[in-house]
């Protein structure tokens, strides 16, 4: 009689486990459970020696998982049944609602690293410093959308405007810029006249800007590639084919127009020949209606360069057109809301019941939970809306912002309209008294007799406190097809359990 073969040290060293582990499980399932584990090894290991698989890598792995008893032996610890009905119950509960939706708008803000471009409503150009910037545009009677102006109507308004305070041409371009000190890299560079930060009101944190062309970095690129080194004031570096001397650095608060990093590239002037069609920040005076502004600019568009711009000059404040995609959204929930009541039938006379009620302090429990579900869910359909469509390379300028378009207006619209209509059913598909969602579904009656009987869906409070009563087909006299039927407190003693 041949000797039994020696178990190897990896079959030993996982029944030694599984054996240590099996003293947590109950006693009437321990010996199922044990031998379980054991054939599964014992069969894993069978099939790797047959297929001549059988090495030490494997041997290490099958150690690995067995170290899964851990977690199987944990979960028999505690009673499965009553894990997955607590389970149920806090599935359901309206906190657990509340935790979701705002889980999603954490996601949110991770995906888009903090929220920059909602932060960014709140942070660009702060202060009364940026409550008179206007953009101006043009935009043709005679077809096309938004253009730039000419190159030499800025310093015309600048000269001779009574109603404007600072006026700045400028233009957006990538181009390559490098230096000694970093590579090449393609950048946003803002080409503008050199009084742009006066009009702006905004004064370097390092360096300062002189008379003479040079180059003002933002603080994400002097910190980013040149390493928050002070001694680039001064150097040079190039811009596509030409040399610039760097003259100053920006504060890090500093936002206009982009998020993207971005180097100003100041100019005397921006060249007349070859045409180039520029935008314009401008500030102007206190008190100035658009209308009279309008007029002046016209005039002196007409008398100094000969250009005839009446009704075809476009105008927009900073703030306004930071702020367009929040009155986009203001518009778009008004329309979906709309739909939303009239095609879920919602009946404001039967609200205005709910509160004059006997039960006033449940029904104002009601509605706060509805009001801050719905507000998460609205706030999620805004934040992500703008973070999509307002990514950090958006120019904030007229209809240059994707973010201020037509498709975000629609978007809104469609995502306003589920995030309500969700809203409402969930709402309808909870306890009256404890907000958590019925269940036990159960159809009742007969389709074919609505006219005798009443046929639908039965659902229950698992806490005891009604039934929800859903009609299969609506007859059109009935004014309440969902029925509440509130439960007295002998009825809760069947639902002990469940506490």
């Amino acid at each position: 009689m041949t000797p039994e073969r020696k178990r190897s040290f990896s079959l030993r060293c996982c029944g030694a486990m599984i054996s240590l582990v099996a003293r947590l499980v109950p006693a009437t399932q321990r010996k199922d459970w044990e031998q379980e584990w054991l054939a599964e090894i014992w069969h894993r290991r069978q099939f790797l020696l047959h297929a001549g698989e059988w090495n030490r890598r494997e041997a290490l792995r099958l150690i690995r998982d067995c170290l899964g008893a851990f977690r199987d032996a944990a979960w028999h610890i505690t009673p499965q049944e009553s894990t997955r009905s607590v389970l149920r119950e806090r599935l359901r509960s309206p906190w657990t609602c509340l935790a979701g939706l705002g889980g999603l708008l954490l996601a949110v803000a991770i995906v888009s690293s903090g929220l920059p471009a909602t932060r960014g409503l709140f942070t660009s150009l702060e202060g009364t410093a940026s409550a008179r910037l206007l953009f101006i545009w043009l935009h043709p009677n005679a077809g096309g959308g938004d253009q730039g102006l000419p190159s030499d109507l800025p310093p015309a308004w600048r000269r001779r405007s009574h109603l404007l305070e600072g006026v700045t041409g400028f233009t957006i371009s990538h181009e390559p810029v490098s230096s000694p000190a970093i590579p090449s890299r393609r950048l946003l560079v803002i080409t503008a006249e050199r009084n742009l930060f006066e009009t702006l009101q905004v004064h370097p944190a390092v360096g300062s800007i002189t008379g003479e062309p040079g180059v003002v970095l933002t603080n994400a690129v002097w910190r980013s590639l040149l390493h928050g080194n002070r001694g680039v004031i001064g150097s040079r570096i190039t811009i596509g084919r030409e040399l610039y001397r760097v003259t100053g650095v920006l504060p890090a608060s500093f936002r206009f127009l982009t998020r993207e990093p971005a180097i100003y590239l100041l100019r005397s002037f921006i060249p007349a020949y070859p045409s180039a069609s520029v935008m314009v920040v401008a500030r102007v005076k206190s008190g100035v209606s658009p209308g009279r502004l309008d007029r002046e600019l016209t005039k002196i568009a007409e008398d100094a360069t000969y250009y005839f711009f009446k009704s075809e000059l476009r105008y927009a404040t900073l703030r306004g057109a930071i702020w367009t995609p929040a009155r986009v959204f203001a518009i778009a929930l008004l329309v979906s809301g709309f739909f939303v009541i009239a095609g879920c039938k919602v009946r404001l006379r039967r609200l205005g019941l709910a509160f004059r009620s006997n039960n006033r302090r449940a029904n104002l429990r009601r509605a706060s939970f509805f009001a801050g579900k719905t507000a998460l869910a609205l706030t999620f359909v805004f934040v992500s809306g703008l973070e999509w469509s307002r990514p950090a390379s958006a120019i904030v300028f007229g209809s240059q912002d994707p973010a201020n378009g037509p498709f975000l207006m629609w978007l809104y619209i469609l995502a306003s309209m589920g995030a309500l209509s969700w809203s409402l059913a969930d709402q309808r598909a909870r306890c009256r008294v404890c907000l958590r969602l019925l269940c036990f579904p159960v159809r009742i009656g007969c389709p074919g007799c609505l006219l005798l009987d009443w046929s639908g869906t039965e659902l229950l409070c698992t806490e005891g406190h009604g039934v929800l009563h859903v009609p299969l087909l609506a007859p059109s006299w009935d004014e309440e097809s969902d029925r509440w039927i509130a439960l007295d407190e002998s009825w809760h003693e069947l639902f002990v359990h469940s506490r």
